[in-house]
């Protein structure tokens, strides 16, 4: 495993077999892999309202993109970490047939949206969970 790290933020460990590419307001990562199906993005946000839990704010991020792109989604949400110091969830969609998986990581003041997109599920997706398993929060 590779290490990205965004300065006072977070770290995410990903396959070697992975690369990435950084724009302006996101990262990609994706397999160099010839059957590689999807991208994971992922964008940083710093909170809007300090009043919320993490669980609030992730679960808040993740609402906002369903009802911004119209994400039909296809799972109930699942949370993955829910602490008074963090909070991961999770859901599956899809838009124009892209299955989609969303990932909120939020400390409260900070917040990690993660989107992997691809054509369909396939293995790759065990890959992109372990990525999303690793994250941690720089202190």
């Amino acid at each position: 495993m590779k290490q990205y790290t965004v300065d006072h933020w977070i770290t995410l460990e990903y396959p070697k077999v992975f690369e990435y590419q950084e724009e302006e307001t996101y990262v990609s990562f994706y397999s160099t892999d010839e059957n590689a199906m999807g991208t994971l993005q992922l964008s940083i946000y710093e909170s809007d309202s300090e009043e919320l839990t993490p669980y609030e704010a992730a679960e808040q991020k993740i609402n906002l993109l369903v009802e911004e792109f119209d994400i039909e989604l296809t799972g109930a949400l699942e949370v993955r970490r829910n602490s008074t110091k963090e909070a991961l969830l999770a859901v599956d969609g899809k838009e124009e047939d892209i299955f989609l998986r969303i990932y909120a990581y939020s400390d409260g003041e900070r917040l990690v949206l993660l989107t992997y997109s691809a054509e369909r599920e396939t293995l790759e997706i065990e890959e992109i969970e372990a990525m999303i398993s690793s994250l941690t929060w720089i202190q």
